[in-house]
């Protein structure tokens, strides 16, 4: 009678997890797997009830209407990602980064067709490998965007005393929408606090831009009415980690604690510079702020891409264990392989003695 609570469990351990250090990845895999109990109880328990008032017939038309909703979302999705390729490819231009959610969809609909049109051969367990290796990727995928959503959520409540903003790429020596949205968000937690806290804009020169990101991004917020004497420039960072890296040595520089800080990027970003937040130990939490829609499907696998290089060696032990597997699953394959031509021999010899009869 309790089953049906079991998905409690997990989002107990999610809770405590959560209010213990809130960034950590396993809290982001914790949650989807909660989801998905949750998901499978409520599906039960509807099918149950269903078959309460209305009979087992219908009740089961509707489980297969459930079942086909797997199917159909992942068709969905598919056809998103080929249409926000090319939405990303018209609006953002030519480029591998706003490639990715085109080549993601093509590599679902090509492992699709290789199902179908794929001999049965050992061909069939490297595609198995293939699909493994593909819902491991969409698994990692989707629990990232659903735990970054999950704590974007919750609005800053504790007063910072720094504010950091870290930077994206300039057009020349100007602020993009990009960025522009970044520092938006920056002010409006500034504005919140009653300008108390300070704000450490981040970000170097990159090779195609005129001025460093945390210079232009010093200007947009004076023009914004932010002080100057608010305002501590970081310009040295090429990279997210040094971002953090270099905002913590200006800290240390102005005497400022590394206990109450807000650091703001947007929300595909927020995940990501939470977890090189804790690693430099720096102690609060980073917000995301909006995004436009179109530019997520790509900018979630990117941010996907670099959540694994964090912990690479562990993703590399689980895909090591799913290749070491290979050979076990190839036995069966190699049974079929060689038993069928003999397999079809018998079958003809058997025939042809009917005939004979």
């Amino acid at each position: 009678m309790l089953l049906h609570l079991i998905w409690l469990i997990p989002a107990a351990i999610f809770t405590f997890l959560v209010y213990r250090e809130p960034r950590s990845l396993f809290n982001a895999y914790l949650l989807t797997f909660t989801l998905i109990m949750m998901g499978i109880v409520l599906a039960g328990l509807t099918i149950v009830s269903l078959e309460r008032f209305i009979g087992y017939t219908p009740a089961m038309i509707s489980f297969y209407i459930l079942l086909l909703a797997i199917p159909i979302s992942i068709f969905a999705s598919t056809a998103y990602l080929i249409f926000n390729g090319r939405q990303m490819l018209q609006l953002e231009g030519l480029r591998l980064a706003n490639l990715l959610s085109l080549l993601y969809g093509l590599a679902i609909v090509g492992l699709g067709l290789m199902h179908f049109l794929a001999p049965r051969s050992f061909l069939t367990t490297l595609i198995s490998l293939a699909d493994l290796l593909l819902f491991y990727g969409t698994f990692l995928y989707l629990s990232y965007i659903i735990y970054a959503f999950f704590l974007n959520i919750f609005p800053v409540k504790k007063e910072p005393q720094t504010i950091i903003i870290l930077g994206a790429g300039l057009f020349g020596d100007k602020v993009p929408p990009l960025l522009a949205q970044r520092l938006d968000k920056g002010i409006a937690i500034y504005e919140q606090f009653n300008r108390k806290p300070v704000i450490i804009v981040s970000g170097g020169q990159g090779d195609d831009e005129w001025i460093s990101e945390a210079e232009a991004m010093a200007g947009y917020l004076m023009e914004k009415g932010v002080p100057a004497d608010s305002i501590f420039l970081e310009n040295k960072s090429r990279t997210t980690l040094e971002n953090l890296i270099f905002s913590k040595e200006l800290m240390l520089a102005q005497g400022l604690e590394q206990d109450r800080v807000v650091l703001v990027t947007n929300s595909f970003h927020a995940l990501r510079a939470g977890i090189y937040m804790k690693q430099v130990g720096l102690k609060g939490r980073s917000i995301g702020s909006r995004t436009a829609f179109y530019f997520l499907p790509s900018a979630w696998i990117r941010e996907t891409a670099g959540l694994i290089r964090i912990y690479w060696k562990w993703h590399a032990f689980i895909i090591g264990i799913s290749t070491a597997s290979l050979p076990f699953l190839l036995i069966p394959h190699i049974f079929f392989i060689v038993k069928s031509p003999r397999k079809r021999y018998n079958d003809g010899k058997n025939k042809m003695e009917v005939r004979l009869r």
